[in-house]
């Protein structure tokens, strides 16, 4: 055998002394240095490593990897196969005959394989066995059964009453009374969040600076923004009926729910991209940790959510306010590109159309903001353009008929949830908070796993499994899985918790001989694990943040550099202008359009003698 099998070498049984003496350059020897004696077993203790095995092994890089690896297999595969596990969704015997169809699988793969490839069965059924590390159907049987029984005891921890409440509580990152949990230093908990949204896709400008200021949408990007927001405003749809309507993405067939947003950073990014998921945490900081009277609490939130002082000091001090008449004039402005004489704004430039100057001025924005049912901000008296961007919605409302506003004039979906609206690369994300890391007195209820079989179970719980109204038991399942699977995936160390238990549980372990000590330096290698993945999950969260916060600040450098230019037509210099079109421009030229104005009109006077209506920036 070769010793690159050896990381992924199977125990047959669970007394094959780690496989590792079956390497060919590796001599057999009756010495052990660890052995497994098993509680309430009469069998005779068993030998995991001999003292030739760990003399070849000791000093490699991840030998003491192996080690821990190997032990961890044994004590699952003992538990199954000699102990009866019980408790598990499946028993050995299942699994065995899950794990030979797997197996027949495999071979059915290699003979489509070869039919395909103009090749052989043996040279595709090689291909398999070595993508796989084992050298026959044996081996590959055994390790589709490992792999399942680690599976079945993980899910089973995570469930187990005298491990779930625990592990809950770790993966939650606080109390229900506002405390810390208890082992936040040795893992970083997953602060998860339960959020829908609705997707507009609108595609960034070309260039990385132009996309603050020089964006554009399409007649049918315009329309669908329009009619996505005035749906949920008139309050006749729910938030999930609109989001089968007209949002863009795979979670729109769900109602726009897509599940449990985890903190998770440790590959330096995040399960949603910056704008949608940072976004959603800034504003949770601003308006929900305000509420929060336990400012111990708050603090725990902020850590775990990554929010430093210096990133709550470089994210704007408060929320943008989009007058809800900005949406009604994207939808009127959405087809018009010049009027009815066929003038076009200058030089006929995209970017010009009334539509897009709507868009760059209220819409295309890295940060977040809230719809409030206003009319946008007057402008009339402005002696100049940049003043348009300092206020964008008034205090008059656009609407009293409309359904979906709060008393704070925040458009809201039908549970009263604040409707959150960011631009990321993707386009306009409307986005919802099902459940907020500051509800922490609800959490350990709201991911609660319990069907609607299961003794305790109230269907008026509200809860993520009770978030859906269902006639079939397999799609409160699915979301009780769900909740089950982030628990257990989100510690990259969870497997130490199952060695752990089970060297406590299963049997005694002795280490002795040359390997004395090994006992010792795999907890210390376990500790060394959790260490780093606990540094990975701070400093991942610091990339993300310090990336999504410089975004923030060159778009709002790109949107407010000032600077003046002459007028061609009157020679004169121009007001202060930004790279942002004052929306006067696309009002003008719609009412002119509207209107089919000719004549005198003042606004003519903005025209040159080939008909194109100037603005310079």
């Amino acid at each position: 055998m070769k010793k690159s099998k050896l990381s992924i070498t199977l125990v047959t049984g669970f007394i094959a002394a780690m496989a590792l003496s079956a390497c060919s350059n590796v001599k057999s020897s009756k010495d052990a240095v660890v052995t497994f004696t098993p509680y309430d077993s009469k069998e005779t203790t068993v030998k995991l490593l001999t003292n030739d095995v760990y003399k070849a092994y000791n000093n490699t890089t991840s030998g003491v990897s192996k080690f821990y690896d190997k032990i961890l297999e044994v004590l699952i595969r003992y538990e199954f196969k000699e102990n009866d596990f019980k408790g598990g969704e499946l028993n050995y015997q299942e699994i065995e005959k899950w794990a030979k169809n797997q197996v027949q699988e495999q071979k059915d793969k290699a003979k489509d394989n070869a039919k395909s490839n103009n090749t052989s069965y043996d040279t595709e059924w090689k291909a398999i066995l070595e993508s796989n590390n084992v050298e026959d159907a044996n081996g590959l049987q055994e390790k589709f059964i490992y792999e399942k029984e680690k599976e079945v005891m993980k899910n089973w921890y995570a469930d187990n009453d005298a491990n779930a409440a625990t592990l809950k509580s770790e993966f939650l990152g606080i109390t229900k009374e506002g405390k810390a949990t208890a082992d936040v230093n040795n893992v970083k908990s997953a602060m998860p969040y339960h959020i829908r949204h609705i997707l507009v896709k609108v595609d960034e400008a070309g260039d990385a600076n132009e996309k603050f200021y020089k964006g554009t949408v399409t007649e049918a990007q315009a329309k669908l923004l329009a009619n996505t927001v005035s749906e949920l405003a008139k309050g006749d749809y729910n938030f999930a009926e609109v989001a089968k309507m007209y949002s863009e993405d795979g979670s729109a067939s769900a109602g726009g729910d897509v599940g449990i947003m985890t903190n998770n950073a440790t590959s330096g990014s995040l399960g949603m991209v910056n704008e949608f998921q940072l976004g959603l945490y800034a504003y949770d900081n601003l308006y929900d940790a305000a509420n929060v009277a336990d400012t111990e609490a708050a603090k725990v939130i902020k850590d775990g959510l990554g929010m430093n002082p210096g990133v709550e000091a470089a994210l704007p001090a408060g929320v943008v306010e989009v007058p809800y008449e900005a949406f009604v004039k994207m939808g009127e402005y959405a087809a018009v590109t010049a009027d009815k004489q066929g003038n076009k704004l200058a030089d006929g430039s995209t970017a010009l159309y009334p539509r897009n100057i709507v868009w760059n001025k209220y819409l295309n924005l890295h940060n977040v903001f809230v719809i409030k049912n206003a009319k946008k901000a007057d402008y009339s008296a402005l002696t100049s353009p940049k003043d348009e961007f300092a206020n964008l919605a008034s205090d008059e409302k656009f609407s009293t008929t409309l359904k979906r506003f709060n008393n704070k004039d925040y458009l809201v979906d039908e549970k009263g949830n604040v409707i959150i609206g960011v631009r990321s690369q993707y386009g306009i994300h409307f986005m919802v908070i099902e459940e907020s890391m500051y509800d922490y007195a609800e959490l350990e209820q709201y991911y609660d796993t319990k069907l609607p079989t299961d003794d305790g179970y109230s269907k008026e719980t509200r809860s993520y499994v009770n978030y859906i109204e269902s006639s079939s038991l397999d799609d409160y399942k699915k979301r009780a899985d769900d909740v089950k699977g982030k628990i257990t995936s989100f510690d990259s160390t969870y497997d130490y918790r199952l060695y752990t238990y089970l060297k406590d549980k299963a049997g005694k372990i002795e280490f002795k001989g040359d390997a004395a000590d090994l006992g010792k330096r795999i907890d210390q290698y376990i500790a060394a694990q959790k260490d780093n993945n606990v540094y990975k999950q701070e400093d991942g969260l610091k990339q993300v943040w310090r990336t999504y916060t410089e975004l923030l600040g060159v778009q709002n450098y790109n949107r407010t550099a000032e600077y003046t230019t002459k007028n061609p037509v009157t020679g004169n210099d121009s007001p202060v202008l930004t790279r942002l079109v004052p929306e006067k421009i696309a009002d003008d030229f719609f009412e002119l359009y509207k209107n089919n104005v000719v004549g005198n009109d003042p606004r003519y006077l903005k025209f040159n003698d080939e008909g194109e209506y100037h603005y310079y920036a």
